[in-house]
């Protein structure tokens, strides 16, 4: 216990430790569009919502989405205009999984829309009150979703089929009538940071975009499918003056490209800069653009293990575009950014110099030339999900299970009380355990990614690169990588511990020790991964779970990113 109190003590020094304030800024990530999405960007819920469905009178799902629009059952933005024949309704969902104490959902909220039929909503929505164009609800968090459904569109087969549906909570709703289109809420968590990467927004990761005419557009039903509209982005962007960084599909022409820097051009205030990267991550074989850049290459040269030479040579026409748009203004208007795997040490050279596809042309210039910046990651903690360290870390675990027993015996407690000071402190010395693990307390060790040895060893490393090279070190993502790899994707107390552990104050303190390395390194805006998102198995990637949320990360970003601004 003594020993716990220590290092408790310790984590709070550092925690409490002031950030230095003369290096580059902080940005944030922001979370995809998602009917379980917490984020709630947009007063308007609609666009959150989940692709349509089409039911059954006695079958849920009985087309899919992919099956109604193979039908021409959906306008070019995604609204129903028949209910196609053996369907009782086409039906969406709103607030899927949403936690009991998801901050700034709750509420009472409109359904409007235009055209003629018949909308309902059920599930969690309750004192539903029906109106002509419109209808109003309540809704909890912690009561399950929220389902609306279209029973009846155009019935006199006119065309005027609903359409333009919105869902406002409706203290909102003046607000909405004025033109604004973003959660105040959440507008207020997500001003200061200095950029703001739309990676998730636009659905980068495999995209399957190619032509312009067919991007994301705001008078679409969701942006839960394609994305947001850069549009969008570039109107955040300017309403909270933080400079955006934008990904490219990967299969976009030099058309769709070229439209979009025109886009961003002629909307994003001028004296924002725009971050400007082709695709994200194209060495990431869990990812299409990574395939994709695989067959490009070996068409291309005929030789494996170059995929990432026809990523730098596909990125540099990409920047060429954007320069030639802005023209006299780009070197002040645009950071050009190419990136690379940040722990594959040497792989950068791939990407920076493309041998291959500077030798197709005499005199080419490198790759690396034609841009402003090299991206990395700043992600640690990754290992402990790994198989060869669960066993480890499930020794962490029981080992604090047992002191939180001892300590409970030594209080006392029984019954229901013991069982309550057991499942609130069973985590407390593996939490204690993990943060001197991570914060590099055990020493360098092969396979660990504490923060200690990322910044000392792999940052400092990439920081050198980008000297050399010219180019201004960022990090695109960051934070904890602490998550259940595929082996233990489904162990509970796994994925219990490790929920518990990315939102304790030892998990800040790991981030104020990761954010003051970064600054030692001189180098540019650390983009954190990302602003608000439930927990689940699958990662606690969120620095807040909700709208109405702290955490001591959270509070270590805030801290870096006004240090940034003094």
């Amino acid at each position: 216990m003594i020993q716990m109190f220590k290092a408790a003590l310790l984590a709070l020094v550092v925690a409490l430790a002031p950030l230095r304030a003369e290096a580059g800024g902080v940005g944030i990530g922001l979370a995809s569009f998602a009917d379980w999405g917490t984020e709630l960007p947009l007063l308007d819920l609609m666009k959150s919502s989940r692709p349509w469905i089409g039911h059954g009178p006695d079958e849920w799902e009985a087309m899919s989405y992919e099956e109604l629009v193979a039908a021409g059952t959906l306008d070019e933005h995604g609204w129903p205009k028949t209910i196609p024949a053996g369907l009782s309704s086409i039906g969406t969902l709103l607030f899927t999984d949403f936690p009991a104490d998801a901050g700034g959902a709750a509420g009472r909220y409109r359904v409007s829309w235009e055209g003629t039929g018949e909308i309902g909503v059920s599930g969690g929505a309750t004192n539903v009150a029906p109106g002509r164009g419109a209808l109003e609800f309540d809704f909890v968090p912690g009561n399950g979703s929220v389902l609306l459904d279209i029973y009846v569109t155009d019935p006199a087969g006119t065309g005027d089929y609903l359409r333009n549906i919105t869902i406002v909570r409706t203290d909102r709703l003046a607000a909405y009538s004025a033109g604004e289109r973003f959660n105040p809420d959440w507008l207020a968590l997500i001003d200061g940071f200095e950029v703001l990467r739309f990676m998730d927004w636009a659905e980068t990761n495999d995209s399957p975009l190619v032509h312009w005419a067919d991007r994301p557009e705001l008078a679409d039903a969701t942006y839960t499918l394609g994305g947001a509209p850069v549009e969008l982005m570039v109107a955040l962007a300017n309403e909270i003056g933080a400079d955006p960084w934008f990904n490219i599909p990967h299969l976009a022409d030099d058309a769709f490209i070229r439209r979009f820097a025109e886009t961003v051009r002629d909307g994003l205030d001028p004296g924002r800069k725009a971050y400007v990267e082709f695709s994200n991550e194209v060495w990431n074989w869990g990812f299409a653009q990574a395939t994709w850049a695989d067959e490009q290459a070996k068409a291309r040269w005929g030789k494996d293990n170059s995929w990432l030479q026809f990523y730098a040579a596909r990125s540099v026409e990409m920047a060429d575009i954007w320069t030639e748009v802005f023209g006299a203004a780009a070197d002040e208007r645009l950071v050009r950014v190419i990136s690379t795997q940040t722990a594959w040490l040497g792989l950068e050279e791939q990407v920076l110099d493309a041998p291959l596809w500077v030798k197709e042309e005499r005199g080419r210039a490198a790759p690396y030339t034609h841009f402003d910046a090299y991206a990395v990651t700043g992600y640690f903690g990754g290992h402990l999900g790994y198989d060869e360290w669960v066993p480890e870390v499930k020794g962490w675990i029981a080992d604090s299970t047992e002191a939180a027993i001892r300590d409970a015996d030594t209080l006392k407690l029984e019954g229901t009380a013991r069982a309550q000071y057991v499942l609130d402190h069973r985590f407390d010395a593996a939490t204690m355990r993990a943060w001197t693990h991570l914060s590099g307390g055990d020493g360098p060790k092969d396979g660990v990614i504490d923060v200690a040895s990322l910044v000392a060893e792999t940052l400092a490393y990439q920081a050198e690169v980008a000297a050399d090279h010219g180019l201004e070190l960022v990090a695109y993502e960051g934070g904890t990588h602490v998550v259940a790899g595929w082996e233990a994707i489904d162990d509970e107390e796994l994925t219990d511990f490790f929920t518990h552990l990315n939102y304790t104050s030892e998990m800040g303190a790991l981030y104020r020790q990761l954010l003051d390395g970064w600054k030692g390194l001189d180098a540019g805006v650390f983009v954190a991964y990302l602003d608000i998102a439930s927990p689940s198995q699958w990662g606690s990637w969120g620095n807040l779970r909700h709208l109405g949320d702290r955490t001591a990360r959270w509070d270590a970003l805030v801290a870096a990113r006004d240090a940034a601004g003094q």
